[in-house]
């Protein structure tokens, strides 16, 4: 009975620590999935803070490029004359010449001028079929604001074109500082939307009544964020400012939680334009982190929407590490607490088990003979491996070769650019020497046969730089200059270079430094990292390529930046494995990055890469530094 009755007590001791256990493990992953999503919502917020300035700096410069022209046009001798003298028709004839010069010039949508009754006299659409002459707009607000204040400023749909824009409005005053009228220019903000739609999330800009006025995705414009007051309906259709199909219906968001006054967090329905947009399978409702920022000198906001669900994707997969974590941790103290009692129990049977020794003996003597066996299964598993080490090195030589391949067939077409020219002027200068020479002008001739061995000379140089970067050869680790790699390299990407307008700054501060590697590996490193640089440049508007050696004690550091997309977080995790590319499906394998790191780690070295602050991404190459005697 006393047996039963320590088994009981086992057993419910066991229970109570399972129960605990799986209280204290389910405690622990709630809190390290709740600290996770902190952080990934605060990573979230500050990256969508530092977009919303690229946005609201490009939208506002938008509008300052224009913003002159309608006090210009105020100031016109023959708009003011027009304005006094309506019915003049060669007035009317000029001040509509001199505004479709003006809209054209600034590529603006409409450039017109109203009387103080709103009638439209002159415009420079004014030999178009939808010409604003002869409409009035005095129910516009930028026309009221105008009279009332000097100047008014609105976005809405065109009631006669039918097409967005934005209106600024400024009055016109004679010499009596009279109102004469109103003066109009119509800006199409297209553009913004479609620089918009490149970015990696959606971007919104609503207006002060929470209508979406610009959108990423286009499913959501002139849809509100919330439901309209009765008043602002009203308002909205009094102005015609979004006579549109299907506008001010709600966009179908709804408010989850409120982090700060200007984030939320929001879920979006199935039905909602912008799941059309997410990756499928996609869970619905899906949550967003809607960061907003106000648009300086407007009543608009610009709003950017973050996907949540990679960021709670980052904190479950915590969750669950903590979770193991735990599970280990019990584990190996329940682990170290059955060992402390096999212990125990071993010293009370200590005189048992001295009978069973010979029959341990025998055992320990299988096991010998079974340990022999698997030392020698162990010594041809290890045999096996460096067999396998052996034939990776050479598949990696082999991939080091083909990405040289690759690399040539990529400059394919500026190599033979290059040589085209001089073989072009080769044929030109040989038969205006054959010229010379019939006509008994020798000296003319050797000129021109100096400039073809000039030019022959040229020819040699690009097709020996060639041939030595295509060389297969073991790597050789000797004092290599770094200015004169990042040369070479430069020079089989100079095509590239040139043609695309690419602004080159290669600063050394140590044009001498040296470092330990081989020459024609690490132009292949370079050439790498050039040719990615240009490709995330191909689609900004600012293309500059930076490259500077710089000493850190003693390292090298060879540094290239570009100012393209940049690199996210996710894709930096991932960056340097094989196969992973941000790349169009086939313009790219994947590998280059990959066969790059290998080859600085062969050097010792390092290949590190980040996202710079003002945009672009920067690839440093730490390298060992060359010194004599000290290799």
């Amino acid at each position: 009975m006393k047996f039963v009755s320590a088994t009981s007590r086992r057993t419910r001791v066991l229970l109570a620590l399972v129960v605990a256990f799986a209280l204290l493990t389910v405690v622990a992953a709630w809190v390290a999935y709740r600290y996770a999503e902190q952080v990934e919502i605060r990573t979230l917020r500050d990256t969508a803070a530092h977009r919303l300035d690229g946005y609201e700096n490009a939208l506002t410069s938008e509008v300052r490029h224009y913003s002159y022209l309608p006090s210009l046009a105020s100031l016109n001798a023959d708009v003011l004359s027009m304005l006094r003298h309506p019915t003049d028709r060669d007035l009317v004839a000029r001040v509509n010449a001199y505004l479709q010069t003006v809209n054209a010039d600034a590529g603006s949508s409409a450039f017109y001028v109203m009387d103080k009754q709103g009638n439209t006299l002159a415009a420079s659409n004014w030999n178009q079929p939808k010409t604003f002459v002869g409409s009035n707009f005095s129910f516009r607000p930028y026309f009221i604001g105008a009279m009332r204040d000097g100047h008014g400023r609105f976005y809405g749909l065109g009631t006669v074109s039918n097409e967005a824009g934005y209106f600024l409005a400024e009055r016109i005053y004679d010499d009596a500082h009279r109102v004469l009228g109103v003066v109009t220019l119509k800006v199409n903000l297209d553009r913004i939307e479609s620089v918009w739609r490149q970015g990696a999330e959606p971007v919104l800009a609503v207006d002060s009544h929470g209508v979406i006025m610009l959108s990423s995705v286009p499913g959501l414009k002139y849809r509100t964020l919330r439901p309209l007051s009765a008043a602002a309906r009203a308002e909205i259709v009094s102005t015609h400012q979004y006579d549109a199909p299907g506008a001010l219906m709600p966009a179908g968001f709804t408010i989850e939680r409120t982090l700060a006054p200007n984030a939320w967090i929001e879920s979006v329905a199935r039905d909602n334009p912008l799941a059309a947009s997410l990756p499928t399978p996609q869970p619905f409702p899906t949550e967003f982190l809607v960061v907003t920022r106000p648009v300086s000198g407007t009543d608009w906001h610009i709003v950017v929407l973050s996907n949540l669900a990679p960021a709670r994707a980052v904190a479950r997969a915590l969750a669950r590490s903590a979770a193991l974590g735990l599970a280990f941790v019990v584990v190996l103290a329940l682990t170290v607490w059955q060992r402390r009692r096999i212990v125990a129990q071993r010293l009370a049977l200590r005189e048992a088990l001295q009978q069973l020794n010979e029959e341990l003996e025998r055992k320990v003597a299988r096991r010998t003979a079974a340990l022999s066996r698997a030392n020698r299964n162990l010594e041809h598993e290890v045999a096996m491996h460096r067999e396998t080490e052996a034939q990776l090195k050479a598949a990696f030589e082999e991939l080091v070769q083909a990405g040289k391949m690759a690399a040539l067939g990529q400059m394919a077409a500026g190599v033979t650019h290059e040589l085209n020219q001089p073989l072009a002027a080769l044929r030109t200068l040989s038969d205006n020497a054959l010229t010379f020479l019939e006509r008994g002008r020798p000296s003319h001739a050797e000129a021109n046969l100096r400039m073809i061995g000039e030019l022959i000379e040229r020819m040699g140089r690009i097709t020996s730089q060639l041939k030595r970067f295509a060389r297969k050869a073991p790597t050789q680790l000797q004092p290599v200059v770094a200015a004169e790699a990042i040369n070479n390299a430069l020079f089989l990407v100079g095509q590239r270079l040139r043609k695309e307008r690419v602004e080159l700054m290669f600063d050394a501060q140590l044009a001498d430094a040296r470092v330990l590697a081989d020459a024609n590996r690490l132009e292949q490193v370079l050439v790498n990292l050039f040719t990615n640089a240009l490709d995330a440049m191909a689609i900004t508007p600012v293309r500059r390529l930076e490259v500077t050696v710089e000493a850190d004690g003693n390292t090298t550091v060879i540094r290239v930046r570009d100012t393209g997309m940049g690199l996210s977080e996710a894709v930096r995790a991932r960056l340097f494995e094989p196969f992973f590319t941000t790349k169009e499906q086939g313009t790219g394998l994947g590998l280059g990055l990959a066969i790059s790191e290998g080859i600085v780690r062969e050097f010792s070295g390092s290949l590190k890469a980040s996202g710079r602050p003002e945009g672009g991404a920067e690839f440093s190459i730490y390298l060992r530094t060359y010194r004599e005697g000290n290799p």
